[in-house]
C-alpha cells in the first residue's frame, strides 16, 4: 500500500475532520500539549499541569498539535481569550502572559483549544477595546475545536525579605542589599526615596529596643524563575563595624 504523499496527508486530514464535524457523536480528532516556561530554571518549556510565576513575570505558553488540524488557537484565562493564527513553528502556537497578585497568591487556570475554519472565523479582533470577541455568524458554518481543550494551572505569588539586626552605635552608615541569581550573578537593589514612589529596600530604626528592620519586595527580575534565591545585605555600623546578613527565599 502507497502512503500519500505530504499535500495528499494533509487534504485528507482535512477531509476527516470535516467530515467528522458533520458527524453526530464524532470524538475529536487529533491530540494537543499544552506547555510553559515557568517551571524549570533554564526557561525550557515544560507540560506539569500545576505551575508557579512570579508577580509580573511574563510567562510563554505553547500549544502542540497536528499542523494540519489547525487553521488557529484559542487560548484564555481569567474571562480573556486570544486567537494566535501564525504559528511559532509547524504544529506550535504560542502566546505570552504576565501575572499578577497581592499579598496573597492568586492561582489561574489557562486553556487552549485548536480550532479549524469552517466559514469565517467566530473570534472577532476588537481594535478598540484591544480585545477579542467570541461572535460566530449567524449564517456562518461554526468553527471546529479539533482536540481536547488543554489546561494548566499557575500559581501568581510574590515575596518580601526582611532583616532585623540590633544597630551598633546608631543609625548605620550604610546598607548593600542584593538578590543571587542561581548562576551567581549579583543584583543590586536600591534604597527607596521615602517621597517617592520608586521601588528599592526601605529601612527604618533603630527603634527604642535598639532594632533596625530592613524590608524590600522584590520584581521577577531579580529572582530566579525556580528554586530558591538568595538575598545578601551588608550593613557598615555607626561604630565602624560592618556585617553581612543572608537568607534564602523560595521562588518556586
Amino acid at each position: 500500500m502507497t502512503r500519500p504523499s505530504g499535500g495528499t496527508a494533509r487534504i485528507v486530514f482535512l477531509l476527516a475532520v470535516l467530515v467528522c464535524a458533520a458527524a453526530p457523536g464524532c470524538t475529536y480528532v487529533t491530540t494537543a500539549r499544552l506547555w510553559a516556561d515557568t517551571a524549570l530554571a533554564d526557561g525550557r518549556l515544560s507540560t506539569d499541569s500545576r505551575q508557579w510565576a512570579y508577580d509580573g513575570e511574563p510567562v510563554t505558553f505553547d500549544l502542540e498539535c497536528d499542523p494540519g488540524a489547525v487553521h488557529f488557537v484559542v487560548f484564555g484565562v481569567d474571562g480573556e481569550e486570544t486567537v494566535v493564527a501564525v504559528p511559532e513553528s509547524a504544529g506550535h502556537y504560542r502566546w505570552q502572559r504576565a501575572f499578577r497578585c497581592g499579598d496573597e497568591p492568586k492561582t489561574y487556570e489557562v486553556y487552549a483549544m485548536p480550532m479549524l475554519i469552517r466559514g469565517k472565523c467566530d473570534w472577532v479582533y476588537d481594535s478598540a477595546k484591544d480585545s477579542w470577541v467570541f461572535y460566530p455568524g449567524r449564517m456562518e458554518t461554526p468553527d471546529v475545536q479539533t482536540a481536547r481543550e488543554r489546561t494548566v494551572r499557575v500559581t501568581c505569588y510574590r515575596r518580601t525579605v526582611q532583616f532585623r539586626f540590633p544597630a551598633r552605635g546608631g543609625r548605620p552608615k550604610d546598607l548593600a542589599l542584593a538578590f543571587v541569581k542561581a548562576d551567581g550573578t549579583r543584583v543590586p537593589v536600591p534604597q527607596a526615596d521615602p517621597k517617592t514612589d520608586a521601588r528599592g529596600f526601605r529601612a527604618v530604626g533603630p527603634d527604642a529596643a535598639g532594632t533596625c528592620t530592613v524590608t524590600c519586595t522584590p520584581g521577577h527580575e531579580e529572582v530566579n524563575r525556580s528554586g530558591t534565591t538568595r538575598v545578601d545585605l551588608v550593613v557598615e555600623h555607626a561604630d565602624g563595624t560592618s556585617e553581612k546578613l543572608t537568607q534564602t527565599i523560595d521562588t518556586p
